[in-house]
């Protein structure tokens, strides 16, 4: 009976000890593979923080265009009427 125990008890301590290296076999791959999707999105985001900022970049410069546009615009169109206002002796109230 107690070589029967022992038996068991060897069998139990090996099974836990095999048991035991492919919990930390398996938790090895499970970490190398986490690793290496923060590396891909961290890559990702890095991509997309720098097209955001050249997006915003871009904008700004179609900005700039759009208001100096307008303001030459402005500037043509007040020229325009002031020549109108003087061709056609309207005076300025």
């Amino acid at each position: 009976m107690v070589d029967l125990v022992i038996v068991v008890s060897i069998v139990s301590s090996i099974s836990s000890i095999v048991l035991a290296i492919f919990a930390i076999m398996f938790s090895i791959r499970v970490e190398q593979r986490l690793k290496k999707n923060f590396l891909r999105l961290k890559e990702v985001m890095d991509n997309n923080h720098d097209r955001t900022k050249e997006v915003l970049k871009n904008m700004d410069l179609e900005a700039e265009n759009i208001k100096e546009t307008v303001n030459n615009s402005q500037k043509e169109l007040y020229k325009t009427l002031n020549e109108i206002i003087k061709e056609c002796n309207i005076s300025k109230k």
